[in-house]
């Protein structure tokens, strides 16, 4: 993940720090450096980061080899991400580059993938190069200056689809610069205020996502649903569709972990995530179903933050985006009200048994509600005005269905139960990664073997807050009786 990189700290009450979020190691998931040099001084938006004009450096891949600094961030459990750190003495050999030394990142694929639309890079580059253009558009348009519709994202700068090169496809974006808070509790802000004030930025952020104009701005092919404008009556809901493409990468995934021979208790685990699918499956068809721009994992975690200032500079991590239901991407960012803390090391950081009073921490119907009023805004300032759109044949008479502050509180349970379930079939990929020896982030095995707990979480949310539909008289199917 792309940030600053500072030293490790730890807090008084021994909860990690922001700079967490942005620490290196050494490289876990080997690169061939001299192969993506030779690649890099090829690509024109490379090059003019490098010279500041159009001409190519194509003698000078042994150059920035020698200086080329590889490392590779600690946190994050899919993609292998790194830091590129081309040294400052380089400017000599290179050409006319600044003062300070050159950083970016890149993002490849793990080697082995156990589906084929899993750790889709190529789509999380396409949403920044969509979202680059749109928040341009808006500068150019003066529509930033009513109020601030943009989604701040690093720069993307160039995708590679031949594996040849480092043995996985990768793309290459901005080095941000700011703060990534691993612990949603924000222990290193200095003030109440200025929790208030980032997680007020935090949900804004995330209704502009939703709201993004996504037929205008060159993602009308988006995720392959982009013809369901807002659902035929008798498609399936994109939760339905969710939990089938969940349950065969988990099939996927448990095939891999038997190759392995590491597969103790894996014929529980595969039956729990049957049944919990199952159970979803059931209310799922009556669920919203909003349509719109999903980031698709959408946690402070994955947000940068600006260094100094309690304000979203970059939102990170878009391999999961797709067309859906906005409801999916709020209760994802309100799994951190169920997690433990951090100290836990669950990997998926949340508030524990804190008292939110005088912290500056939204309660978590102060999140759907602010989440609602900011989408609201968004529909009433979309209906006075229309961005023209980016493609000649893209639609301009679209909207979005705006959220429902009555309807998000009455859903919030199936779709937490909904995301809890999917963070499920996620750790069983890292488990499957971990056990193939290509896990990505540092704390691979250790998150793996919190699986059993995930389960019990999700059985625990799926019973305690149930869906706003009653049904008796369908057929559970001995839905949960098993669980771990």
């Amino acid at each position: 993940m792309s940030s600053i990189r500072t030293k490790k700290t730890s807090n008084n009450n021994g909860s990690t720090s922001s700079s967490d979020g942005q620490r290196t190691t050494t490289i876990r998931n080997s690169i061939d450096a001299t192969s993506l040099a030779a690649w890099m001084v090829r690509q024109p938006a490379l090059t003019d980061l490098f010279f500041n004009s159009n001409v190519g450096p194509h003698d000078n891949k042994s150059q920035l080899e020698d200086h080329l600094d590889i490392r590779q961030f600690g946190f994050g459990q899919s993609n292998p991400t790194y830091l590129l750190t081309i040294k400052s003495e380089t400017r000599s050999d290179l050409g006319h580059m600044n003062n300070a030394a050159i950083q970016l990142v890149l993002r490849r694929k793990p080697n082995k993938v156990a589906h084929p639309t899993s750790h889709a890079l190529h789509r999380e580059y396409r949403v920044l190069e969509s979202l680059t253009r749109y928040n341009q558009q808006l500068v150019e348009s003066g529509e930033e200056s009513n109020f601030d519709k943009s989604v701040p994202i690093p720069h993307p700068y160039a995708y590679c689809k031949d594996v040849s090169v480092i043995g996985a496809e990768f793309y290459i974006m901005e080095y941000v610069k700011g703060r990534i808070f691993v612990d949603p509790r924000m222990p290193s802000m200095i003030s109440q205020e200025e929790r208030v004030e980032a997680y007020r930025d935090a949900i804004r952020v995330l209704a502009n996502i939703h709201n993004a104009p996504w037929w205008s701005i060159g993602l009308e092919k988006h995720g392959g649903r982009a013809d369901r404008k807002n659902g035929a009556k008798n498609d399936p809901t994109y939760v339905e569709r969710q939990l089938q493409r969940l349950l065969q990468v988990a099939s996927k995934q448990s095939e891999l972990i038997r190759s392995t021979g590491k597969h103790q208790d894996m014929e529980q685990v595969e039956q729990s995530l049957h049944q919990m699918a199952q159970k979803l499956h059931r209310h799922a068809s009556d669920c919203p179903n909003g349509f719109g721009l999903l980031h698709g994992d959408y946690k402070i975690d994955n947000l940068i933050f600006h260094p100094t200032k309690p304000k979203v500079i970059a939102v990170l991590d878009w391999e999961l985006s797709t067309m859906g239901d906005g409801y999916c991407d709020l209760a994802n960012l309100c799994m951190m009200y169920f997690m433990p803390a951090i100290e836990k090391g669950w990997g998926i950081a949340g508030f524990g048994d804190m008292n939110l009073k005088g912290t500056g921490i939204p309660t978590r119907d102060q999140v759907v509600s602010n989440y609602c009023k900011n989408s609201q805004y968004h529909y009433q300032s979309l209906k006075q005005k229309q961005l023209p759109p980016l493609s000649p044949t893209a639609s301009t008479s679209m909207t979005i269905r705006p959220a429902n502050y009555d309807e998000a509180k009455a859903w919030a349970g199936f779709y937490l139960s909904f995301l809890f379930f999917k963070n499920c079939v996620i750790v069983h990929g890292v488990a499957q990664r971990a056990s193939s020896g290509v896990a990505s982030s540092a704390m691979a095995h250790r998150v793996a073997k919190l699986l059993p707990e995930m389960i019990r979480m999700t059985w625990k949310v799926l019973d305690e807050y149930p869906p706003p539909i009653d049904y008796q008289g369908k057929d559970d199917n001995n839905v949960g009786v098993s669980k771990l």
